[in-house]
């Protein structure tokens, strides 16, 4: 999947898209991956069955990522089922034996990890076999706030695991992208609320700029 592969500049990842049209206008702005937020109490929801109906028509388009938030391996299994994911995201509490658990369907796991301060909310060489993605810390809302954290932290965990890919997250814009490109050197950055022109609505003007400063080195 062309996502996890290496690339020159940042791979984007724009996250909680709920229709069709609008996922298209995404990937014609530029970006390399979509997210679907399958979190009941997300603004940004959307059930399985429902992304199921019309992400099939995007195969080999784009990088279709389901995300989820302390889900059973059950529900984790039925949305795979459904054939339409590429890639799948753990955003809540999950132990790393449940990630390897999840890893076992057979599709790339991306383990969010929390950071709170200067300090990660879990120690992410314990996800060994999963990609990781930092983001800023929320106890309620796992992931959409707009907020952002201190890239150093983000830094630092590049610089101790030396080959690893990670996904920067967390408060990302048009405006702060490039910078934060710059300070971090991700192998992707991921945005949702920092493209939106609603909760679930992305506007294809922001998604075009923030990929393009995005590829500012």
């Amino acid at each position: 999947m062309k996502f996890f592969e290496p690339s020159e500049s940042p791979r984007v990842k724009i996250c909680g898209l709920r229709s069709l049209e609008n996922s298209r206008e995404v990937i014609d702005a530029g970006a390399d991956a979509i997210g679907l937020n399958f979190w009941p109490r997300s603004k940004r929801f959307i059930a399985p069955e429902e992304a199921a109906t019309w992400l099939g028509e995007l195969a080999g388009q784009v990088c279709r990522v389901g995300l989820f938030v302390d889900a059973s391996i059950d529900e984790i299994e039925a949305a795979v089922d459904l054939c339409v994911l590429d890639a799948l995201q753990l955003h809540g509490k999950e132990s790393p034996e449940f990630c390897d658990e999840v890893s076992a369907f057979g599709l790339p796991v991306i383990k969010a990890i929390g950071v709170s301060g200067d300090q990660l909310v879990h120690d992410p060489t314990e996800f060994a076999q999963t990609h990781w993605l930092l983001d800023a810390f929320d106890p309620k809302q796992f992931g959409g706030t707009g907020k952002a954290f201190r890239w150093e932290v983000a830094k630092r965990v590049m610089a101790e695991n030396p080959g690893k890919l990670v996904i920067l997250a967390g408060g990302l814009t048009p405006e702060n992208v490039a910078d934060a490109v710059r300070a971090v050197s991700p192998h992707a950055v991921d945005t949702a609320s920092g493209v939106e022109s609603a909760p679930g609505i992305k506007d294809p003007e922001l998604v075009r700029q923030f990929v393009t400063n995005a590829a500012k080195l």
